[in-house]
């Protein structure tokens, strides 16, 4: 046997018995470690199996409520029932959204608004379809609310990462003429027409007002 051999097998000895020693004294750990990846691995496709079946379900349950009744009125009440009775799903969201259109068809802006700011404040909810339920309750009292109060609560929506921003700079620019602040509405409409990311029928409409301003 060279030397070379020797201390090989001598190094291999070593952490040999090295490893029964850490073995021995961790084995139980390591063992509880590799269980539990096992079972947060197994958990994590059992929860994302269980998630995918009642998504499913609740869609179809959504869209059975909105061809269920033929009278509009009671459509909007299972879209109500339906959203109380699943509160933080996805689709929620979307059954608020929707009983809150039929009411706006029904010429029923209150009812439309109650809906839109049950979602809107609803923090459980998509970010996405909270902005959506402001800008929309804002736009169904544009009429009627306080000017300077809608376009307060249009801010957020007006932020540059909201993916309704336009919408919401437009129905800010109409609430300033409302408020009689012909300046700021001159600005946002003046933003809107020369935006290239802007929507062109609203880049457009921006433009005519500016034009009726001037």
């Amino acid at each position: 046997m060279t030397e070379h051999n020797f201390l090989q097998e001598v190094q291999e000895d070593f952490e040999r018995k090295k490893l029964e020693a850490l073995w021995g004294k961790y084995g139980f750990w390591i063992i509880l470690a590799a269980v539990g990846i096992v079972v947060s691995t197994a958990s994590s496709t059992a929860y994302r199996s269980w998630k995918l079946d009642r998504n499913r379900d609740l869609t179809q349950k959504l869209l059975t409520a909105n061809r269920e009744q033929p009278e509009i009125s009671k459509n909007i009440d299972l879209f109500e029932k339906f959203a109380d009775e699943h509160k933080g799903a996805s689709q929620t969201a979307l059954a608020y959204l929707r009983a809150g259109s039929l009411a706006l068809n029904q010429k029923d802006n209150a009812k439309a608004i109650a809906y839109f700011n049950k979602l809107s404040s609803d923090e459980k909810t998509d970010p996405i379809f909270r902005d959506l339920a402001t800008l929309l309750s804002v736009q169904a009292q544009m009429d009627v609310g306080k000017p300077t109060e809608l376009f307060e609560r249009l801010k957020p929506v007006a932020a540059d990462s909201s993916a309704f921003r336009y919408s919401a700079l437009e129905a800010q620019g109409y609430l300033s003429l409302r408020a009689g602040d012909k300046a700021a509405a001159q600005t946002i409409f003046t933003r809107l027409s020369q935006d290239a990311q802007a929507p062109k029928s609203l880049a457009a409409r921006a433009t005519d007002v500016l034009r009726a301003l001037n």
